[in-house]
């Protein structure tokens, strides 16, 4: 049944870096299947109280980095965070934070945006509209550490 539904999630982030790409805007009901997708498999291995837990703190920290973003954005950008930041990269932050314990969702959270960061350079010249893809982006690297650890077991993602 897992990986069923993990091959349902790999689909489903695909479908996020797809969107993310091509248009730049991406259906909400990919982000909410995701999220309840990646909620539902974290019951498997977890509490709901300790999930409860986690999931607050990790809101806590999504907020706290979009607020510093917001000031940074308004201060050193000179522009509102709705032309810095888009609706769809903050939904996908709230997923990860839903979806993992505290620790695993700050180890992905931070490495998925030095991934971005690092393949938004890489690809920068091809892409048509110079922006990062950050959702889509963040969603390939999710995809990518939940294939290889699935294929090779390196941690597991659900331990605190």
């Amino acid at each position: 049944m897992n990986i069923f539904l993990k091959t349902i999630l790999i689909l489903l982030l695909t479908a996020i870096l797809y969107q993310d790409l091509k248009e730049r805007l991406v259906y909400i009901i990919l982000f909410a299947l995701t999220a309840v997708l990646l909620v539902y498999l974290q019951l498997q291995e977890i509490t709901t109280s300790v999930i409860i837990v986690s999931s607050v703190l990790n809101i806590c920290v999504v907020g706290l980095v979009i607020l510093i973003l917001s000031i940074y954005s308004k201060i050193r950008l000179k522009k509102p965070l709705k032309e810095t930041f888009g609706m769809g990269d903050g939904l996908f932050f709230i997923l990860l934070a839903l979806g993992f314990p505290t620790a695993t969702f700050l180890v992905l959270f931070s490495f998925s945006l030095l991934f971005s960061y690092a393949l938004f350079l890489v690809l920068k010249s091809n892409l048509k509209v110079k922006t990062v893809p950050l959702a889509g982006f963040q969603a390939l690297f999710l995809a990518i550490v939940l294939l290889l650890n699935e294929s090779f077991s390196f941690v597991e993602l659900y331990t605190i």
